[in-house]
């Protein structure tokens, strides 16, 4: 193995080790402090009401955005530790004069928008031909058969808080440092392959990766954070239209 090949895995292995540390760091903050999730909770019973369902379900449904707060707080731990670490001046994906103006990047993230969902149910069609086929997660879809407070907090963390947090954490600190230290590669694989096994839904693996390679991807096209925010909105959005139209078509449970 070359010392170039050497230096780059050194660097993957440094900001993996670092994100999944911030990472739990923000969990630990979030759930392990007492009284932060309750108060959490009690702020979101507060904002959609109280689910109808027994329970043990609603505290989940009650805490479904905590893990995206979680994830917010773990990207303010990963910059504040970068910063110290790198001092000085943060550069940008791309230079000023490489990024494309408003309307093209708006296009470009069009683009992007429609190979994330074209390619998850592609990729969801091939892995049922092969007998594996990808499921989505059983609280998501609790959730959405709940209605009412339940589908409100899943709306809530689903296109508001997942896709800047998650965009903040996965893309504007992994893939923008790994790709600043290592090359657009390593990064668009080292963030894609963190993103789909935070998630933590092994059935749906291939798909999550798939979309961390597009939300990277529509970063590193545009040089702007905000396109990918835009972009993982885009998906979250069609995904909760998709389950609600098949809810509709069941009709109640």
């Amino acid at each position: 193995m070359s010392a170039a090949v050497r230096d780059r895995v050194a660097v993957i292995a440094s900001e993996i080790v670092t994100a999944v540390g911030c990472f739990a760091a923000g969990l630990v903050l979030i759930l392990g402090i007492p009284g932060v999730a309750d108060g959490l909770r009690a702020g979101i019973q507060a904002l959609f009401g109280r689910p109808v369902l027994p329970p043990d379900q609603a505290k989940v449904a009650l805490s479904l955005a905590l893990t995206p707060i979680a994830t917010l707080v773990g990207a303010l731990l990963y910059d504040r530790l970068g910063r110290l670490l790198e001092p000085g001046p943060r550069p940008p994906l791309l230079p000023p004069a490489q990024m494309p103006r408003l309307p093209r990047a708006a296009t470009i993230s069009l683009v992007y928008l429609g190979a994330a969902v074209v390619g998850s149910y592609a990729l969801g069609f091939l892995m049922q031909l092969l007998g594996v086929p990808i499921a989505e997660q059983p609280l998501v879809l609790d959730l959405v058969a709940a209605g009412g407070p339940a589908l409100s907090s899943l709306v809530f963390s689903a296109l508001a808080l997942a896709p800047l947090g998650e965009e903040l954490f996965f893309r504007g600190l992994v893939f923008r440092r790994v790709a600043h230290r290592a090359g657009m590669w390593p990064a668009l694989v080292t963030s894609a392959l963190l993103f789909a096994v935070f998630h933590g839904n092994i059935h749906g693996l291939v798909v999550y990766f798939w979309l961390g390679l597009v939300f990277a991807g529509v970063y590193a096209a545009t040089g702007r954070l905000s396109c990918a925010i835009a972009v993982h909105f885009g998906n979250n959005a069609i995904t909760l239209l998709t389950l609600l139209a098949e809810r509709a078509t069941r009709g109640p449970s």
